[in-house]
């Protein structure tokens, strides 16, 4: 009898650390080490390809072969957005539309009989990381959460085991606010533009990435920025006068206009 309550303890404990493991939702707190250091060691140059590396060879922007282009470049890193299907496919698309169709009102299968312009379908996250790993590359993952479930994102993440290689940003201060809660602040950065870097800083970000007009109207936020210990961006930047300017001020510049830069940079 005595053997027989050891085992069925041991069964209740088992099954409540299996409980414990896979419970997700808003209380959830997973914390896992960062490697803040890679944004500095990886980078040959602080530029992020916007939406891939696809003006200059004519390549559908978000399309894998802008991505796999990006990643053969000395840069930083190559950016996208993140969106989720109707039937929670995490797809990368700009905007709320594919081809006209509201992603979120649209099953993955349904937005697959639409194409971009070199024949590719929409693009599933999975299917970049895939391209990711096979890449053997530096180039970092800038992960533009616009409209899905983050822990979903972090959960394929993590299943490829590239999370010290992303970078987040968005606009959404409730998914930054997640990202900070979930272990994520150090590598995540706010785009939105209305708040001052000691709000940033004190919101437990790791830096902002603003747009040019914004960095225009206060450049005092930059060096401010870099006094609390933030990283500082730009978007999207597309002057090559422009991008040298904020390079030499040591801000990590985002492009549509990779393949314009001074080749001997690049």
């Amino acid at each position: 009898m005595g053997k027989f309550l050891q085992i069925a303890s041991f069964i209740a404990f088992l099954y409540v650390a299996l409980q414990l493991c896979s419970c997700s939702g808003d209380d959830e707190v997973y914390i896992e080490p960062i490697d803040v250091g890679t944004v500095e060691d990886l980078a040959a140059l602080p530029i992020i390809a916007h939406r891939g590396c696809w003006s200059g060879d004519s390549l559908p922007e978000n399309s894998l072969a802008a991505f796999q282009k990006a990643l053969q470049l000395p840069i930083l890193g190559t950016e996208f957005d993140v969106r989720q299907t109707l039937d929670g496919k995490l797809v990368l698309n700009h905007g709320t539309q594919f081809d006209s169709i509201y992603i979120y009102k649209t099953s993955y299968a349904e937005l697959c009989s639409h194409h971009l312009a070199n024949g590719e379908t929409i693009s599933l996250l999975e299917d970049f990381v895939r391209a990711y790993c096979s890449a053997y590359t530096n180039v970092l993952m800038v992960v533009d959460l616009k409209s899905c479930k983050v822990g979903d994102v972090l959960d394929m993440l993590k299943q490829y085991d590239v999370l010290s290689h992303v970078l987040f940003v968005s606009f959404s201060k409730k998914y930054c606010d997640e990202l900070v809660r979930r272990g994520y602040g150090p590598i995540t950065y706010y785009l939105g533009g209305d708040m001052t870097p000691e709000e940033v800083g004190r919101n437990g970000y790791g830096g902002i990435n603003y747009s040019h007009t914004v960095l225009k109207a206060h450049p005092e936020w930059i060096d401010e920025a870099k006094s609390l210990g933030l990283k500082v961006g730009v978007w999207t930047v597309n002057n090559n006068e422009l991008i040298e300017g904020y390079l030499a001020d040591s801000v990590i510049v985002t492009t549509d206009r990779v393949f314009t830069l001074n080749k001997n940079r690049i």
